[in-house]
């Protein structure tokens, strides 16, 4: 009687574990919502089952880093989420995501553009920023701040680890694309001096046709209004006979 009373327990102990594992933090729940789903659970599996096996060599890269953090941090996946949210924040340069349906022509882009502003730019941020990143995450994960900047080193080591140079420079293009959604560029996020440049660089090549086409098609020039326009001509000079 005594053991079935036990197994009576450990059953009872296994659904409570279960609920807890279904439980997920409003932030789960919202980069969830980004992406058009409610099912928190299924999306973690179907989103990172999609990621790796894409074609796309760097997208299943990214797939491959999202199911480390799984593995890595358990509970239910909700950390590979946080890597999302985390680098979205990144990206938008501040602004933590509470909801919406993205609206990108690719949700797998907003993911590796994700992956790709933690390894750009989570080493360019002052601590003071890191801290204020870190603290908002945290919030909406319920959970610590320094669970936060575990997740933020463990995805920077496997990267490295996973990416290759060529991976590397496309994840960059990634994360530059996933910066414009936000209406920013890439130098905001790497804050290098090249980055910047190149930025300042192509935006100012884009507005040129603009600005040549404000202008009129022939200039109005006046002349001085004490001025002749005998006093303009050039006379020729008259040589002395040979």
């Amino acid at each position: 009687m005594l053991a079935s009373a036990y197994s009576a327990l450990l059953r009872q102990r296994g659904k409570g574990s279960k609920k807890m594992i279904e439980r997920f933090s409003a932030g789960a729940t919202a980069v969830a919502k980004l992406y058009g789903h409610d099912n928190v659970g299924d999306f973690i599996v179907s989103h990172i089952a999609t990621l790796q096996g894409a074609d796309n060599a760097l997208v299943s890269r990214c797939g491959e880093v999202l199911a480390a953090v799984r593995e890595g941090f358990g509970v239910g996946g909700e950390h590979s989420l946080m890597v999302i949210a985390l680098g979205q924040t990144l990206l938008s340069g501040g602004v933590v995501p509470v909801g919406g349906v993205v609206s990108l022509s690719n949700p797998v882009t907003l993911t590796c553009a994700a992956i790709g502003a933690i390894h750009y730019g989570w080493n360019a941020l002052s601590e003071q920023e890191k801290a204020a990143i870190l603290a908002s995450v945290a919030t909406i994960f319920a959970t610590g701040v320094e669970s936060v900047r575990s997740v933020a080193g463990f995805v920077l080591k496997t990267i490295k680890a996973l990416l290759s140079r060529e991976n590397l420079a496309a994840l960059k293009k990634m994360a530059s694309d996933g910066a414009a959604y936000f209406d920013r560029c890439i130098g905001d996020i790497t804050r290098s001096i090249a980055d910047r440049s190149r930025d300042l660089y192509q935006a100012t090549w884009k507005r040129l046709p603009d600005v040549a086409s404000s202008l009129p098609v022939s200039l109005p020039f006046r002349r001085a209004a004490n001025v002749t326009p005998s006093d303009t001509e050039i006379t020729p000079a008259i040589l002395p006979p040979q």
